[in-house]
């Protein structure tokens, strides 16, 4: 069904049907404006995915799609310590988006929604010419009020460096849809499904957040969300908290079925940990002497800390990278990161 025959107040009408409103809005979807309930600190965050730049809708399906364009916001929500209240999507769409399509997107959406305890509240659809774009406003409140939001601007000297999960598993999963179909069938089949699950579906750490928030407030000094590699986004830290950021790359840590990935496409495993990009793991920098109570606290649960670096004075001549890179006692050259310009 196209949707010249629905109309534009059909499609929102059906769309209405399919999203749930949860605790945190009053009136969602249908008016002019949502209602959201008062929020006592309330945070923002906002994301587009556009299609050619960050999709190709013949490597993933619409409902996948709309998870994904989800969990990119729910991440920036996560890392800054904060909980998701309301969401609102705009839309740009092509003259290949039929109404199927955007029923499995939202979809998608709902999924998340549901997933994570907030409403899709509400949004825009308009024409495009072109290609797709999806772009989201997310509405969340702050944990823990009394300490604020964690910002990328708290790292002191001397922080250590934790990071979540592995590294890596979401570019390798780029590398895999790729890949040759030869290459592709020569990756074991657990291997390919984990990674490419890991780039077609990545996991906010909303509850990881939440439980070291609770755990000891105090000890997390900074923090942000890794969705252009670990180098380039842990710059965007050091910018803002004026430190170098110095990481030991045999730290870095790197899941099994990466690693076998890499040594079948021909891929370095490091370069993918290290510059990758949309794993959507966290990078914290928290206080010295809590650094090694939080790795031990998270140790065998299904999210776990690994310590990866440190937080250093910049020397004074001001031309001192924001990152380094350690291995073997050199330091290790780096590939750029994910920038849009």
């Amino acid at each position: 069904m196209n949707l010249a025959q629905i109309g534009e107040f059909g499609l929102i009408e059906r769309l209405q049907s399919q999203l749930q409103k949860r605790a945190g809005t009053q009136l969602g979807i249908g008016d002019d404006c949502a209602v959201l309930e008062s929020l006592q600190t309330p945070i923002v965050t906002m994301d587009a995915l556009i299609e050619g730049v960050h999709f190709r809708r013949d490597w993933t399906s619409p409902r996948a799609l709309g998870r994904k364009a989800m969990a990119v916001n729910l991440s920036d929500l996560a890392s800054s310590g904060a909980r998701p209240v309301a969401a609102f999507v705009s839309l740009a769409l092509g003259p290949r988006d039929d109404f199927e399509f955007i029923t499995e997107l939202y979809a998608g959406f709902e999924d998340a929604a549901r997933e994570h305890h907030f409403t899709v509240a509400g949004g825009d659809t308009t024409k495009s010419r072109g290609d797709l774009m999806i772009s989201i406003a997310l509405v969340g409140e702050v944990l823990n009020h009394k300490r604020g939001p964690v910002l990328r601007s708290g790292a002191q000297a001397g922080d250590v460096l934790l990071v979540s999960g592995n590294l890596g598993d979401a570019a390798a999963g780029f590398q895999i849809l790729q890949a040759e179909k030869d290459e592709i069938a020569a990756i074991p089949a657990p291997a390919r499904d984990y990674l490419l699950l890991r780039h077609h579906q990545p996991s906010p750490r909303l509850a990881l957040m939440k439980q070291l928030l609770e755990f000891d407030a105090s000890a997390i000094h900074a923090a942000l969300d890794l969705s252009d590699g670990l180098v380039g986004d842990a710059a965007h830290l050091a910018q803002s908290s004026d430190l170098v950021a110095q990481f030991d790359a045999e730290k870095v840590p790197i899941s099994f079925f990466c690693r076998q990935c890499c040594e079948i496409l021909g891929c370095n495993v490091l370069d993918l940990a290290l510059s990758g990009g949309e794993d959507y793991e966290i990078l914290l920098a928290v206080a010295p002497q809590k650094a090694q109570i939080l790795v031990e606290e998270f140790r065998g649960k299904s999210v776990f800390l690994s310590a990866i670096g440190v937080c250093l004075t910049p020397d004074l001549s001001g031309n001192q990278a924001r990152v380094a890179v350690r291995e073997n006692g050199e330091v290790r050259q780096v590939g750029r990161a994910w920038t849009h310009f």
